[in-house]
């Protein structure tokens, strides 16, 4: 089944960031990935209107989930979101969480859930 939508993924952690980038990608997605809050900002500033998804890890350098999320929803308001994190407490931005570790099909099926609802 052939994706159209476009993500932009933030984690900071290269083996998790691959893994995530090969199971969207095979999945059809397009992924726009970065290592950090800041890398991202310059992301959606280049790609901002096509990206339909953010997909970020809550803890990480020089600027965690949390004030990214904030920013790029000051900037786009409808920004659809999924956070991970391997820490339970990391999830003030709703039900669209996922704990590390999680599974591919997992991954997928929440992307495809949050994507899908209006």
């Amino acid at each position: 089944m052939e994706q159209r939508e476009t993500i932009l993924l933030v984690e900071d952690e290269p083996a998790v960031r691959q893994l995530i980038l090969l199971a969207l990608g095979r999945a059809g997605y397009t992924v726009h990935e970065a290592r950090n809050g800041q890398e991202a900002l310059e992301l959606f500033e280049k790609y901002g209107d096509s990206i339909d998804l953010l997909i970020t890890d809550m803890r990480m350098p020089y600027m965690g989930g949390a004030e990214l999320i904030r920013q790029l929803r000051s900037r786009q308001p409808t920004l659809k979101l999924l956070s991970i994190s391997g820490y339970a407490g990391d999830t003030e931005f709703g039900e669209d969480f996922l704990a590390k570790p999680f599974s591919r099909d997992e991954l997928l099926a929440k992307v495809r859930e949050v994507l899908d609802r209006r």
